[in-house]
């Protein structure tokens, strides 16, 4: 049978895309990959201090910024960045991938972006996106240069600024939308941990070269008050203590045709379980796997890759793979970097790669398994206790860290407010916080204090007091028993030391 001949065209013609498209672009970003975004710029712009603001009206987030003392921009290249159909020209060693990030990351969260910005010797430039002009076709507003420079004077950042950015998002939809102020506090909270944590284990390597310093803070637009920063530190997904399972890491080359790349085989070793292992209570299923990397910029934290099913045998996994710039034609990056597609090449190459003694994927991953039973045989429930947030040493919550297991993602700060004179401490679940009583602030600490981190031994013995108050698991009858008990026993020893004290 003889196949009907393909027709030939008459003419051909360019259809360009409806302007409606834009709207769909970064439309999987969440608040923190889309911030993670607009902080990969400040790092190409060569920023070494970035400062993540969330601009509050009392409890309630109104805005945010992300303020940088990168080079900034001229009047040039803020157009350009604006702009929807310029796709910015990346260098080699720019986080950027696709060049779309600031208006991607920024539309996908706000309903109009701002952008105010100097570079060096250039007037002060401003420009204005708003979301309802991008259907249509995208509007971009500019301001004056001197309205510009105004704005960018009026940073009120601790950090010197000859040049640099203050990207700006107004109507932020992701944002809490309650009328509780409970409620905004507590999320708020939890997003800046959300943060901390996420920008910390995917700039880690960045992070650890020591030339850059990022913050997150809360600032409050009526009162004209900052409240205190909480510094992102960096988060090693391979920085176990001690020495790991025998023979690893190990280096599995990977070639794809003549294209070399290396990866790194670790298995964690079982007794750790420090900060570089839960993540900030990452899951196990969501933390074995690879950990891919661009340019030391973390694109994928955990996941096979078609390569392996997660499994429970598999908790103690972890490759590490850079991308080069040749093996980047074999991978698919998600435009908001949290995640990546190989193809059916480069799967096949890590199928078939063996390192020097002879060790493949699959027997790595049966050596993997042997460890997780191991520990399984060898280690008992490991001890839960509330994972500590503002208000003890780095020394203490290191400790906590290594000794003990999180029994909750979210961690829980220490403050002093005063409370009635009946009681030692009270639990906010929502805001993951325990309060202590200020009025008994000087009996137990010895004497008067405004040190956020004072009578840590105190502050230690009541966390893991009161473990079982911070989770949504045992009962609630039990809990209220207990707090009727432990209440006037502590009452009375504080009172017993007071008098001692006097």
């Amino acid at each position: 049978m003889v196949s009907a001949s393909v027709p030939q065209p008459v003419g051909s013609r360019v259809v360009p895309p409806d302007p409606s498209i834009t709207s769909a672009i970064g439309r999987h970003h969440t608040l923190v990959t889309a911030v993670a975004d607009l902080v990969d710029n400040s790092i190409d712009a060569g920023a070494t201090n970035i400062l993540i603001r969330f601009r509050m009206d009392g409890a309630r987030p109104v805005g945010m910024q992300v303020i940088d003392d990168a080079s900034g921009m001229d009047s040039a290249g803020i157009d350009d960045a604006m702009t929807y159909a310029k796709k910015r020209e990346c260098r080699g060693r720019d986080l950027g991938h696709f060049g779309i990030g600031l208006k991607a990351a920024s539309m996908s969260q706000a309903n109009t972006l701002l952008v105010w910005s100097k570079g060096y010797g250039s007037p002060a430039v401003g420009r204005r996106l708003r979301k309802d002009t991008i259907d249509s076709g995208p509007v971009v507003e500019e301001f004056s240069s001197t309205h510009a420079g105004e704005r960018l004077a009026d940073a009120r950042v601790d950090f010197a600024m000859p040049t640099g950015t203050i990207v700006e998002w107004d109507g932020v939809q992701t944002f809490l939308t309650s009328s509780n102020e409970d409620e905004q506090r507590a999320w708020t909270s939890r997003t800046t941990q959300e943060l901390v944590t996420h920008l910390g284990l995917v700039l880690h390597r960045i992070l650890e070269r020591g030339d850059l310093t990022i913050m997150v803070q809360t600032f409050d637009v009526w009162l004209d008050f900052a409240g205190p920063p909480r510094q992102v530190t960096a988060i090693d997904p391979f920085d176990y203590r001690g020495i790991g399972q025998p023979g690893y890491p190990k280096d599995l080359p990977v070639m794809v045709g003549n294209v070399a790349a290396s990866a790194q085989l670790h298995v964690w070793p079982h007794w750790d379980k420090g900060p570089g292992f839960t993540q900030g209570g990452r899951a196990v299923s969501e933390s074995q796997g690879l950990y891919i990397y661009r340019n030391d910029r973390l694109l994928q934290a955990g996941g096979w890759n078609g390569l392996a099913a997660p499994s429970a045998d598999l908790a103690f996994a972890r490759v590490a793979f850079d991308l080069t710039a040749e093996m980047e034609n074999h991978v698919t990056i998600n435009p908001e970097k949290a995640g990546t597609t190989f193809d059916d090449e480069l799967r096949g190459a890590f199928a078939r790669a063996r390192a020097a003694d002879g060790t493949t994927l699959a027997s790595y991953r049966d050596h993997a398994k042997l460890a997780a039973k191991a520990a399984r045989q060898r280690v008992a429930s490991p001890i839960e206790a509330p994972l500590p947030g503002l208000g003890l040493h780095d020394e203490v919550k290191d400790a906590f860290g290594t000794c003990t297991e999180p029994n909750d993602a979210f961690p829980v700060d220490i403050i002093w407010r005063v409370l009635p004179e009946d009681q030692v401490y009270a639990i906010d679940i929502e805001a993951h916080r325990l309060v202590l009583n200020a009025r008994h602030r000087t009996a137990v600490v010895g004497h008067k204090s405004l040190d956020s981190n004072d009578a840590p031994l105190f502050k230690s013995l009541l966390l893991l007091l009161l473990e079982a108050h911070f989770v949504g698991t045992g009962s609630g009858a039990r809990k209220k028993r207990e707090d009727a008990a432990w209440q006037p026993v502590l009452l009375a020893a504080i009172r017993a030391q007071s008098a001692r004290g006097e």
